[in-house]
């Protein structure tokens, strides 16, 4: 599997097992480092939900989660 942000080009790094407050079971969430500092790996639709994109693996790419916040929920090839 791809681990680099597609925008950015930072590369996730390793896995760490956390809990939600709130939540009731474990997961892992992926993470890269930047200037010393985590950073959080996310899925992100290519195609927006709110512009008719799907929840299928053919929608998603990978991105840290700070491109994700600037993409909202633009598409970054139009």
């Amino acid at each position: 599997t791809n681990t680099t942000c597609v925008c950015c080009g930072l590369q996730a790094k390793y896995y760490k097992l956390q809990k939600y407050a709130h939540a009731k079971y474990f997961h892992f969430n992926l993470y890269g480092v930047r200037n010393g500092e985590e950073v959080l790996f996310t899925k992100d639709h290519i195609t927006p939900k709110s512009k008719g994109g799907k929840n299928s693996l053919d929608n998603y790419q990978v991105m840290c989660a700070t491109c994700n916040q600037k993409k909202g929920d633009k598409v970054l090839y139009e």
